[in-house]
């Protein structure tokens, strides 16, 4: 027997196999991702010696007449592979029969198609579970079309029925051109990954979650687009929302000063296109200042032209060389004051382990060194802020604590088990740096070896 003909002997065998792996193994590469010499040679094999595998027409066709009688199949054809808007109503009228009638022989046709695919010969269940896979739990009706292209599956009615069989993948609403096999569950998942943490997230946190509900990794790009997100620095930012408070939230995640235009085309590329007018509108917010180059920054970040920021600098400026009365604060004592002053010059650096409790947004106990230092009297607490957003430190009771850093830890791009350094001054303002990985910085670094520095000393402290 020649070499060919033992090759058609054995695909032959596998198409009533419960496992053809030589036939699948072909299959996969004729139609995957590999060299094209190989999926060339994989086509030719099979075209010379399993034709029939390349066929999904008759397969198909066997598995509709699975669906019942004459009106069953006519039911299942109207309501499940190709829905037309009809209602159950409205077949009901067509049939002569009552709404819960053709709910039911609906229902009972597709059980037994679904089951019928389980004995159904090669390579029909192969192509349904590729297609399952390639597609996920969502994907474009560009990439379905052009997956049932290469499975050979390219017109109806086999189009329809693998697609139904892989999922069914249904539109998924206000996300025109995508389907998913739960666009509902979907939408409203996406939705409260991207709300959450004010709409400013890691990119690995919201990958982790989206590929939870089955969204392949290549996909999670362009499924945030579409949802009305962009990333930024591994930072994913929600669009949705009042302008003032998107713009925002774009400055926060480039961490430097954009254009209008710029911001403009952060907009457009996740499909919110916004008048210039109507920008220009948002940026006249207080949060909002500007240069004479026309970039727009945060009143808040440090080294800002801004009126706002000159003020603050002034102000700084007055109470660092002793010009500004110190109020009465009961107490305070004298060295808590000479530590203030101090504090004016150089920062009180907090170190600040990454972990999952911190990253849970879990509250911390820091030393009563560090508040004393930036002038906090017992039974207070203060708010600093910084470009990443605001740290609270509470002298409330006997052990002081910092509030939640979650969010700026986020905005800074901070991991677990990276090191976050809040840098305190006495004047509210606060630095923000990450050191990647939990060790101390070297004893050449200027922060380790001029500034201040506190290890927090319960959960999320650095050692």
């Amino acid at each position: 027997m020649r070499r060919g003909s033992e090759l058609t002997v054995l695909l032959r065998h596998e198409r009533e196999s419960a496992a053809p792996r030589i036939l699948e193994a072909l299959l996969e590469e004729r139609t995957g991702g590999g060299p094209e010499a190989v999926r060339v040679a994989a086509d030719r094999l099979l075209r010379e010696h399993a034709r029939w595998a390349l066929d999904l027409a008759k397969p198909a066709a066997a598995l509709v007449q699975a669906a019942g009688s004459e009106r069953d199949r006519r039911l299942f054809l109207s309501w499940s592979l190709h829905p037309d808007g009809r209602t159950f109503e409205d077949l009901a009228k067509q049939e002569g029969i009552c709404r819960q009638n053709v709910n039911g022989l609906v229902r009972r046709a597709e059980s037994r198609v679904r089951a019928a695919l389980e004995t159904s010969p090669a390579p029909l269940p192969w192509a349904v579970s590729t297609l399952r896979t390639r597609l996920g739990a969502a994907a474009t009706e560009d990439e379905v079309t052009r997956e049932l292209a290469r499975l050979g599956a390219g017109k109806t009615p086999e189009a329809e029925l693998l697609t139904w069989l892989a999922g069914p993948y249904s539109p998924v609403p206000n996300h025109s051109g995508w389907v998913s096999t739960h666009p509902r569950q979907l939408v409203g998942r996406t939705a409260d990954c991207l709300t959450a943490d004010g709409g400013i997230r890691l990119l690995v946190d919201v990958e982790a979650e989206l590929a939870d509900l089955g969204l392949r990794a290549d996909q999670i790009g362009p499924w945030l687009r579409a949802s009305g997100a962009i990333v930024v620095h591994d930072v994913v930012v929600s669009m949705s929302g009042p302008l003032a408070d998107v713009v925002e939230r774009v400055l926060d995640a480039y961490g430097t000063a954009r254009t209008a235009e710029e911001i403009a085309v952060d907009l457009a590329s996740c499909g919110r296109a916004e008048e210039p007018a109507v920008l220009a509108d948002a940026l006249r917010a207080r949060r909002f200042t500007g240069s004479p180059t026309g970039a727009v920054g945060l009143v808040g970040w440090p080294n800002q032209t801004g009126p706002d920021e000159k003020k603050c600098k002034a102000a700084r400026n007055e109470r660092a060389h002793g010009s500004s009365p110190k109020a009465s604060v009961p107490g305070r004592t004298q060295a808590s004051d000479d530590q203030a002053k101090h504090a004016h010059e150089e920062q009180l650096w907090l170190w600040v382990r990454v972990d999952p409790e911190v990253l849970r947004g879990s509250e911390a106990a820091v030393p009563v060194a560090l508040v004393e230092g930036l002038g906090l009297a017992p039974l207070t607490r203060r708010t600093f802020s910084s470009r990443w957003g605001p740290v609270t430190l509470a002298y409330d009771t006997l052990q002081p604590t910092r509030g939640p850093v979650r969010a700026v830890a986020l905005a800074a791009g901070a991991q677990v088990d990276d090191t976050l350094l809040l840098g305190f001054r006495a004047t509210g303002d606060m630095d923000v740096e990450v050191r990647r990985g939990a060790g101390r910085v070297g004893a050449t670094d200027e922060i380790a070896t001029k500034a201040v520095n506190f290890p927090e000393i319960l959960s999320g402290g650095a050692p």
